[in-house]
């Protein structure tokens, strides 16, 4: 049998130099003794092989148990949200805006607050890829873009709307996402942001 070199598992093939002065019968007795080293290579990694193989598809149902609590999660949320509007606890931007009083909630800044869809998702103010959350408003002429619900009030008790000229409405967006829609100020509620924003429900 033709000598083999240390470049496969039963030392692999010659320098090249030497391959091209073996005669054919040579390379038949090279050719047999890999496909004989292929074949035990293969022998020994098949028990490893459909260990593998289980290891993959117990993987791939703990994956599916994390997807069903998640959905669960996100379900219960968005069941909450919608009670949370349905009751009044979470009341319309349009009313906090326009209340006389200052609203329960304070007068914060909006990256204290979440606001909601009457779905039960989570959306932002202001456009996609803003740094942070904000309102515009107009007068009819100028707009000002306005960032806690104080300086809102002031303005709308001024005569100023939300929107901008031609356009009253609250811009929104889904959270991580290029999408975006108008508002009416009276289908966005509000509430006090009270968790980690990674964990709320999105928009739908």
């Amino acid at each position: 049998m033709a000598e083999l070199t240390q470049s496969s598992p039963d030392g692999g093939l010659p320098e090249p130099e030497r391959l091209a002065k073996m005669s054919e019968p040579e390379l038949d007795d090279l050719d047999r003794g890999l496909e004989q080293a292929e074949r035990e290579l293969r022998r020994r990694l098949a028990p490893l092989q459909g260990e593998l193989a289980e290891l993959t598809a117990q993987r791939s149902r703990l994956a599916t148990e994390r997807r069903r609590r998640e959905r669960q999660l996100h379900l219960r949320q968005r069941q909450q949200v919608r009670a949370e509007v349905a009751g009044g606890s979470a009341p319309s931007l349009m009313e906090l805006v326009a209340q006389v009083e200052a609203p329960e909630l304070g007068e914060p800044e909006f990256t204290e607050l979440e606001f909601l869809l009457d779905t039960g998702g989570v959306v932002q103010l202001g456009y996609p890829g803003s740094r942070s959350p904000s309102l515009q408003m107009t007068d009819g002429r100028a707009t000002a873009v306005v960032t806690d619900l104080a300086e809102a009030r002031r303005l709308y008790r001024e005569g100023w709307e939300l929107g901008v000229p031609a356009r009253p409405g609250v811009r929104v967006h889904t959270p991580g996402t290029r999408l975006e829609r108008l508002l009416a100020p009276d289908r966005c509620f509000v509430r006090r942001r009270d968790r980690d924003p990674g964990t709320a429900p999105a928009s739908g």
